[in-house]
């Protein structure tokens, strides 16, 4: 898959630090081709990638700004972790696994939307789930908030949330079980490009969507002057003799 592709892009440019990595493998009680070779070396090992998961944790939250935080994501955490994942997968097991969602949701933390959305599939296809802090939100919830959140933020900023936001939205509105509010954000932003494109059929098909999803999403003035528009588009009734 793609993350063990770009993982080995990494660790070339890395240099110094697969040497590392290397050494650090030299340490297991097996080489890294045993470590997921039955399920009993996989909950070994994945005991073992918890536990360097946790001390990494504790790195994160001691950075104060988030640039900073990313950037050790990015560079470091995750080029570590995608080439367990890659060789988890690989070995067909399937168990609970904190590890996989952990980078799954630094994924998302940095914008790697390809690679985060592909990891969601198989993540929710075994059932993981998200670590407690997340307050009991499933992998779906979490997916479709970040990309919700994502999306107008880049709205805000001018710039565009696409193909993301509507390549999600079939999920999101239809697909996954999740509170009303969400998918209806999702057709609201939707609904305003349209608007700002002069689409106006469009957005109002995805504006009342948002409301009859939501009815406070605060869509009226919007949607009323999408109706303007559209009636002032219809041709003038002719007279008859």
């Amino acid at each position: 898959m793609s993350l063990a592709l770009e993982h080995k892009r990494r660790v070339l440019a890395q240099g110094s630090a697969a040497v590392a990595q290397v050494a650090a493998a030299a340490a297991l009680p097996y080489s890294p081709g045993e470590a997921l070779s039955s399920p009993a070396n996989a909950r070994k090992h994945l005991k073992l990638m918890e536990a360097g998961l946790d001390e990494d944790l504790v790195r994160l939250k001691a950075i104060q700004s988030l640039a900073g935080k990313q950037d050790l994501k990015r560079t470091e955490l995750l080029p570590k972790y995608q080439d367990y994942i890659h060789r988890y997968l690989e070995s067909g097991l399937v168990m609970p696994n904190r590890v996989l969602v952990q980078v799954l949701v630094w994924l998302f933390d940095t914008t790697q939307f390809d690679d985060a959305l592909e990891l969601a599939d198989i993540a929710i296809e075994q059932g993981q789930l998200m670590p407690e802090r997340f307050k009991r939100r499933d992998i779906q919830t979490f997916v479709a908030d970040a990309v919700c959140e994502w999306a107008y933020a880049e709205y805000q900023a001018g710039r565009s949330p696409e193909p993301y936001l509507s390549n999600l939205l079939p999920r999101v509105d239809g697909e996954w079980e999740l509170t009303e509010q969400i998918p209806s954000k999702y057709h609201k932003l939707i609904g305003m490009r349209a608007m700002e494109a002069e689409e106006w059929e469009t957005a109002l098909r995805h504006l009342e969507r948002s409301t009859e999803l939501y009815a406070k999403a605060g869509n009226d003035t919007r949607i009323d002057k999408c109706r303007k528009a559209l009636a002032k588009q219809q041709p003038a009734p002719t007279g008859t003799d």
